[in-house]
C-alpha cells in the first residue's frame, strides 16, 4: 500500500495535467483509461516485463479489438465536428477524420488490452472487491463472511447478513443526514409541484407522472401534514422515507453480495461510490419519481445476480429461497409502476432471461443423456427446472399486477392520460430538424405539419437534443388531430425519413448522445425548492448561511475533478458496461452478463423515447447500480 499510492497520486496528477492541456472534458472516458496507463508504467521496469507477459492472455487480443471497435465508434460520435476540424475541403477533411480514427483505435486497442490483461491474468480488482477466503479471518464480520462463503461453496443457502444490513443502512442514512438539515424539508422542482399538487388534492390525478407515486407521496405528506397541520413537515415525511428506502436499498445490494461471498473490500467500495458522488445524496432528498425507481431496479439487479448467477434461489438442496422470491416481485412491480419506459424494459429483461435460462436447461439435459443419465447428474438438474418454473409464475404476477394497475384500477380513479406527445419525443425532433434545416416540402407534407402547428414555431423553437419545445409544438397546436390521425403522421414521418436520412441521423444522434457517448450531463443534481406558484421555500435547520455555498461546490465537483466526473456521465458508464462484458467474456463466467440487463434495456427505452440527450435523473438506475456491477464483473468466486 506504501508504494501503491504515491503512484496513485503521481497518475492522477499526471492525467490533471493532460485533462488541462488537451482541453477534455472531466467525464471523457478516455482519462480514466489514461490514468490506469500511467499508474501501470510508473510501476517500473518489472510492472512493463509483467505486462508483455499479460497481453499474451488467450482471447485478449479479439476482445480488445471488439471492445476499441465499439469505444472509437461511440468516441467519434461524442467528438462530433471536431473530428474533421470542421474543414470545407473534403480531401483534407477526409484525411483528418482517417488519421484522427486510426490513432485513436490505435491508442484504444493497446490501452484496453492492458487492462483487459490485467484483469484476466492477475485480477488487481482484488484489491478493490476483496478475496473472500482471506478477509473471512480479517473483518469484522468475520463469522458471517465465513459461514457465508462456506454455505456457497457447498450449494446451500447461508443465513442473511442483517448485521452488515444495518449497519451499511445506518451508515448511509446518517451521510445523507447533513444535505437534509441544509436542505430541509428536502429538495423541489417542477415535476415535484406538479405531483404534491395532485397528492394534496389541489389537481386531478394524472398519468403524466406515474399514478402509483403520486399515491406513494400522497401517503407519507398525509401523514407528516396530519400530525403537524405543517405542509413542510408532510413534505419531510415523505423525504425521509425515500432516504431510509434508498440506504436500506445500497444496504441490500451490500450486504446480499457478501452473502455469495463479496469481501470487506468490496463492500467498502459499494458504500464509498455512494456518498462520494453528491448526486446520489442529493438525489435521496428530491422529490422524484426517478429515485425510488432506481433503488428498485437496484434491488432487482442484486437479486438477479443471486438467483440467475450464483444460484442462491435454488441450492443442492433445492429449497426455494422465499426472500428471493419476494424481492423479485416486489422490484419488478415498481420497476414497472415508478416510470413509464420501467414496464416495457422489465419485459425485455425477463424475455432475455427466460431465453438463456431454457437453452441453458437444455444443455444441461443434454449433458445428463450423454452420461446414460446418471442419477446424480439428473437429481442436480431438478432444482434448476425448478427455478425456470418458478421465475415465470413470478414474472407473470408481477406483469399482471402492473397491467391491472396501469390499466382498470386508472381507470377506475380517473386519472388522466398524459400527453400523447410526451411519448414520441425523437420522432417530432427528427420531423423538427428537417423543417429547421430548411428542407425542401411538398405542399402536401407542409399542409400536414402546419395542420398541427404552424413552421415559424419550429424555426424559433427548435433544440438539438431536447424535445420540449417540439413537444409544446403539438401540444399548443391540434394535438386532438394528431390522435386522431396517427396513420397519417406515422406515413409523414417515413417519408421525410427516406426523403432526408442525414437530417434524421443527426437529430437521433443529438437526442440520444447523452446516454452512450462520453459528453458531460447537461441536467445533473438540484438543491432546495426551487420557485414555485405556491410560495414554499427552503427551511434549512442548519448552516443556513453557508448553504448555498456548499450546494454550489457538489454541484460542480464532476465539472472540475477529471477521472471523478467519469461516473457522472451516462455515456461513460455505458462504455465501461461494454469493457466489462469484454472482462466476463475472457473469464468465461457470461451467466453475469445476466446483471446487466435491466440498465441495458432501460438504456435502450431511453434510446427510443428520451425527451432530453444528457439528464443523469432518466439513467440514474444504471449510476446507483454501477459500483455494484463493477463488483459483480471483476470479483472472484460465483
Amino acid at each position: 500500500m506504501k508504494k501503491i499510492l504515491p503512484r496513485l497520486i503521481f497518475s492522477y496528477i499526471v492525467t490533471f495535467a493532460i485533462y488541462n492541456i488537451g482541453g477534455f472534458e472531466p467525464t471523457d472516458i478516455l482519462l480514466g483509461v489514461v490514468f490506469l496507463a500511467v499508474f501501470v508504467f510508473s510501476g517500473g521496469l518489472s510492472c512493463i516485463a509483467k505486462m508483455q507477459e499479460y497481453v499474451h492472455v488467450p482471447g485478449v487480443k479479439k476482445t480488445a479489438r471488439i471492445v476499441s471497435f465499439f469505444w472509437t465508434i461511440l468516441y467519434v460520435i461524442y467528438m462530433g465536428g471536431r473530428i474533421s476540424r470542421d474543414l470545407d475541403n473534403p480531401f483534407f477533411s477526409g484525411i483528418y477524420t482517417v488519421l484522427t480514427v486510426t490513432g485513436l483505435y490505435m491508442v484504444l486497442y493497446h490501452l484496453i488490452r492492458m487492462i483487459l490483461a490485467l484483469t484476466v491474468k492477475s485480477e488487481p480488482m482484488t484489491m478493490l472487491c476483496g478475496d473472500d477466503k482471506k478477509e473471512a479471518g480479517k473483518s469484522p464480520d468475520a463469522g458471517i463472511v465465513k459461514e457465508s462463503v462456506k454455505s456457497v461453496a457447498d450449494g446451500e443457502r447461508s443465513g442473511f447478513p442483517w448485521k452488515i444490513w444495518l449497519i451499511y443502512t445506518g451508515l448511509i442514512f446518517v451521510c445523507m443526514l447533513p444535505l437534509f438539515l441544509l436542505n430541509f424539508p428536502g429538495t423541489m422542482t417542477v415535476d415535484s409541484f406538479d405531483q404534491l399538487a395532485q397528492a394534496r388534492g389541489l389537481a386531478p390525478y394524472s398519468d403524466h407522472h406515474p399514478w402509483v407515486h403520486t399515491l406513494v407521496i400522497q401517503a407519507f405528506y398525509s401523514v407528516g401534514y396530519k400530525i403537524t397541520g405543517n405542509v413542510y413537515a408532510g413534505i419531510a415525511t415523505y423525504t425521509l422515507m425515500q432516504m431510509l428506502i434508498m440506504a436500506m436499498s445500497t444496504a441490500y445490494a451490500i450486504a446480499a453480495l457478501s452473502e455469495s461471498g463479496l469481501g470487506k473490500k468490496g463492500r467498502t467500495l459499494i458504500f464509498l461510490s455512494f456518498i462520494i458522488y453528491p448526486y446520489n445524496l442529493a438525489y435521496a432528498i428530491t422529490m422524484w419519481k426517478d429515485v425510488l425507481f432506481a433503488a428498485s431496479v437496484l434491488v432487482l439487479t442484486v437479486t438477479i445476480y443471486r438467483v440467475f448467477v450464483s444460484n442462491d434461489l435454488t441450492g443442492a438442496t433445492g429449497r426455494v429461497g422465499v426472500r428471493d422470491i419476494i424481492l423479485l416481485v416486489i422490484s419488478g412491480i415498481f420497476m414497472c409502476l415508478l416510470r413509464h419506459n420501467g414496464f416495457y424494459a422489465y419485459i425485455l429483461t425477463f424475455a432475455v432471461i427466460l431465453i438463456y435460462e431454457l437453452i441453458t436447461a437444455r444443455k444441461q439435459t443434454a449433458v445428463g443423456n450423454a452420461q446414460d443419465e446418471d442419477a446424480d447428474i439428473q437429481k442436480k438438474s431438478d432444482p434448476y427446472k425448478g427455478r425456470i418454473g418458478l421465475y415465470v409464475v413470478a414474472v407473470i404476477f408481477t406483469l399482471a399486477v402492473s397491467a391491472l394497475v396501469r390499466g382498470p384500477v386508472e381507470r377506475a380513479c380517473n386519472v388522466e392520460a398524459g400527453d400523447f406527445a410526451h411519448n414520441i419525443p425523437i420522432p417530432l425532433q427528427q420531423i423538427g430538424r428537417v423543417v429547421y434545416d430548411r428542407c425542401k416540402l411538398t405542399d402536401q407534407e407542409r399542409a400536414s405539419i402546419e395542420r398541427i402547428n404552424t413552421l415559424s414555431f419550429v424555426w424559433e423553437e427548435y433544440t438539438p437534443g431536447g424535445a420540449d419545445p417540439m413537444m409544446q409544438w403539438v401540444m399548443y397546436g391540434d394535438s386532438d388531430y394528431l390522435l386522431a390521425h396517427k396513420a397519417e403522421y406515422i406515413s409523414l414521418w417515413i417519408r421525410l425519413g427516406l426523403k432526408h436520412p442525414e437530417e434524421y441521423i443527426r437529430a437521433y444522434i443529438d437526442q440520444t448522445k447523452g446516454y452512450y457517448t462520453t459528453m458531460s450531463p447537461e441536467q445533473t443534481e438540484y438543491y432546495g425548492i426551487l420557485s414555485n406558484a405556491d410560495g414554499l421555500e427552503p427551511q434549512p435547520i442548519a448552516g443556513a448561511g453557508v448553504r448555498i455555498k456548499i450546494n454550489e461546490i457538489l454541484s460542480k465537483l464532476h465539472e472540475v475533478l477529471p477521472v471523478y466526473g467519469i461516473l457522472y456521465s451516462m455515456g461513460a458508464c455505458f462504455m465501461l458496461l461494454i469493457l466489462g462484458t469484454g472482462i466476463i467474456g475472457l473469464q468465461g463466467k457470461r451467466e453475469r452478463l445476466l446483471t446487466y440487463i435491466p440498465v441495458l434495456t432501460l438504456t435502450l427505452t431511453l434510446l427510443v423515447a428520451t425527451p432530453l440527450c444528457a439528464d443523469l435523473r432518466y439513467a440514474y438506475p444504471l449510476m446507483l447500480a454501477m459500483p455494484t456491477l463493477i463488483c459483480i464483473t471483476t470479483r472472484k468466486g460465483i
